[in-house]
């Protein structure tokens, strides 16, 4: 459910950013998701939180849709890749303090956790009153509403390739990654261990901290041979990395040795849509067309951690239910063929 929203985020405030700014757009989805969440804190039933999960995940994606474009659009051209990669590993850094805060809070309650998460509204009104839109976007903003031309030539080939790379990034991460805390506590209890939170979160931090590492190498990967080569490398390592670990793993130190491997590649692949996205796309059309692709990959990875339970339950076991899923990234290879390549282009304007 979650996932759902976090598609309809981005279709919904992709074309928002581009008609009425990106600062503003981010302002409101932050103020969105983060309130939310801390509702999510007073749910009385799972339906309840569902229902809150819901508007939390439409904020999320609003929100890269936006920033996205505001990073492309505000940063010279020789930073440009660098900005993103910071971006995409603040994403993981946040996740880092999501996973302490679990650590520290998470014993008194659930609950806890998620009230605190109504913390991000803050930045929701720095954002508004100090960050300015891109000059570029005052000068090509679009008068009407863009989603209709992501469908027209010459830009539907750039947003069907670009959303396939999305999906198979997405659906692998959702469907595969986000399964390693439940698997390693599967894993303890088999082993007679009880309490399981310290181990839980040890993993859960060096799996994002492999992430953030893998955030912050792309654009030096993307800069020296080329956001296609980036994608192939990146697809590739999650392709090896992520099958093997849950086939190959039987203890939970071999996990914690394999799992930041697993997030440099799986969560630092991310990193080159903020990069490659805003290249392919011109202004008036840009948070549109890179909201569209990075979250409507979300109606298919919300399909993931379903299919990962199916998939459980049928092999007995998450390790060759997962390591199936992992495979996904292999059609990203096959898609990677028919992308064009936009290392030392200027943004289309």
């Amino acid at each position: 459910i979650l996932m759902m929203g976090w598609a309809l985020g981005g279709l919904i405030f992709g074309p928002i950013a581009d008609r009425y700014g990106r600062a503003r757009t981010m302002a409101i989805t932050i103020l969105v998701y983060a309130s939310f969440t801390g509702l999510c804190g007073i749910a009385g039933s799972w339906q309840e939180l569902a229902l809150y999960r819901f508007p939390t995940g439409i904020g999320t994606g609003g929100e890269w849709a936006g920033g996205a474009a505001l990073i492309a659009e505000s940063w010279p051209a020789k930073s440009r890749a660098k900005a993103a990669g910071i971006m995409q590993a603040s994403g993981g850094i946040g996740f880092f303090l999501a996973t302490a805060l679990y650590l520290f809070v998470g014993p008194y309650g659930w609950r806890w956790v998620f009230a605190l998460g109504v913390l991000p509204a803050i930045v929701a009104f720095y954002i508004r009153r100090t960050l300015e839109e891109p000059e570029r976007w005052r000068q090509a903003k679009a008068p009407e509403n863009p989603l209709p031309l992501l469908f027209k030539k010459p830009v539907v080939r750039d947003v069907l390739i670009g959303s396939g790379l999305a999906v198979v990034a997405t659906f692998g991460y959702q469907g595969a990654i986000q399964w390693v805390p439940t698997w390693i506590a599967a894993m303890l209890h088999a082993h007679g261990a009880r309490a399981v939170i310290p181990q839980v979160s040890l993993i859960t931090t060096t799996l994002t901290t492999g992430g953030i590492i893998g955030c912050l190498c792309l654009p030096y990967v993307a800069d020296r041979w080329g956001r296609k080569c980036a994608l192939w490398i990146y697809f590739l390592g999650a392709l090896l990395s992520v099958p093997t670990t849950f086939l190959l793993a039987q203890e939970f130190s071999h996990a914690v040795l394999a799992s930041p491997v697993m997030g440099f590649f799986a969560a630092g692949v991310t990193t080159a849509f903020a990069i490659y996205f805003p290249e392919l796309f011109p202004t008036a059309i840009r948070a549109t067309a890179q909201g569209f692709c990075f979250n409507v990959a979300r109606f298919f990875s919300a399909a993931g951690p379903l299919l990962a339970g199916v998939l459980t339950s049928a092999h007995g076991s998450f390790a060759p239910a997962i390591a199936t899923i992992g495979s996904v990234y292999f059609i990203g290879l096959i898609i990677l063929l028919f992308a064009r390549e936009t290392k030392g282009q200027p943004l289309p304007d």
